[in-house]
């Protein structure tokens, strides 16, 4: 019979000495706490009598908080040997900053704290004073360098060092550079600093041939004279002479010698202007403007005919006369107008009356007359 039950028998059973069992009770539950912990499963619910677990469970337990135990023994050593690895890395890390430790962030942290320092108020005279200081610092400063740059000036124009001793030209064809260089006014031996270019261009323009100078130091010792001239374009009659011009009306040159240019003829320039150097009055020089556009014309088409032209009378811009001496013919070109069908004219007549010596006649209406050629008897 189960041990339950019979426990169950004995309580039906009526209590005999119920005092005295009821003290041995006690005693043995007083013993069992001394023993054993507190447990709920082994005190009695409900009016049931308390099972006792084997003893087999009871060993298990105490191995298991005993296992339990020494886990957490290990877990706390590993703990503690981290926590002492991480102290001692953080202790390395700050013995290492400490090390590379810059002094400038002090600095920087000084100077900061000065700046932040209020700044003094000065008064009145105190500024003005301030400002005087700051100004006679300035004029000093500026007197020191303008006298430096003097002083450099004064030697570089004192020393021989910087003395001419080459004079080169460069762009000239008609005028030698002999005179050019006379014209200037430079002599070899003469400090490179001492003239002004101005003057030496203005000196070099007094020849009709120049158009434009200019003027170069090469330190230490030579000077580049560049030089563009005018070219002569046409020619005048004047007396035993002829005056040579260019496109812009400029007189180059006043000669006996006849050159290979076309001469104008009937020109309104009073004679004494006419002067090397100078330039037509502007009726001759608007009656230049027309020539240049009839050679223009002339030299564009597949039959040129410029180099053919030896002479040109200008007298009447409404009727502009070229004659060609190698084709013995002349030609009555009229204005300036319907110029490049006034060519074709022109070459045609050149082609079927090649033999025969007289005039062409081109100053007529084109669109209502046709230009006709009249051969001399």
């Amino acid at each position: 019979m189960p041990r339950r039950t019979q426990d169950m028998v004995e309580k039906r059973k009526p209590k005999k000495n119920t005092k005295k069992t009821i003290n041995k009770k006690k005693e043995s539950q007083v013993e069992e706490t001394k023993d054993n912990k507190f447990s709920f499963d082994e005190e009695i619910v409900i009016g049931l009598i308390r099972i006792d677990e084997p003893k087999e469970l009871s060993g298990a337990k105490k191995q298991h908080t005993k296992s339990k135990k020494n886990n957490n023994k290990k877990r706390s050593n590993k703990d503690t040997k981290k926590l002492k690895e991480n102290k001692s890395a953080e202790d390395i890390i700050k013995s290492k900053n400490i090390e590379n430790y810059d002094d400038s962030n002090e600095v920087t942290k000084r100077k900061n704290i000065k700046k932040a320092k209020p700044k003094k108020v000065l008064t009145k005279k105190q500024e003005l004073a301030k400002k005087r200081r700051k100004l006679v610092f300035k004029i000093i400063k500026w007197l020191t360098l303008i006298a430096i740059i003097i002083a450099g000036i004064i030697y570089a124009m004192l020393s021989p060092i910087f003395n001419i001793a080459n004079i080169e030209v460069n762009g000239n064809s008609k005028i030698s550079s002999e005179s050019i260089i006379s014209l200037s006014g430079l002599k070899v031996g003469q400090n490179i600093f001492n003239f002004k270019t101005s003057h030496i261009v203005d000196n070099i323009k007094q020849n009709a041939y120049v158009e434009s100078v200019q003027i170069s130091r090469s330190l230490p010792d030579t000077i580049r004279i560049t030089v563009e001239e005018r070219i002569t374009t046409f020619m005048m009659s004047f007396g035993n002479a002829y005056v040579y011009i260019n496109n812009q009306g400029y007189i180059l040159d006043i000669t006996k010698e006849k050159g290979k240019y076309p001469l104008l003829i009937g020109y309104e320039t009073a004679e004494e202007d006419i002067q090397e150097g100078k330039r037509l009055c502007t009726n001759d020089l608007e009656k230049l403007s027309d020539i240049l556009k009839i050679m223009k014309a002339i030299t564009s088409g597949e039959n040129k005919i410029n180099n053919l032209i030896t002479e040109i009378d200008i007298t009447d811009s409404s009727d502009y006369i070229l004659r060609l001496d190698s084709e013995k013919k002349t030609i009555h070109l009229g204005d300036v107008s319907n110029l490049s069908t006034k060519i074709l004219w022109i070459n045609e007549f050149l082609k079927s009356e090649k033999k025969n010596e007289g005039t062409i006649y081109l100053n007529v209406n084109l669109n209502t007359e046709r230009p006709y050629f009249r051969e001399k008897v």
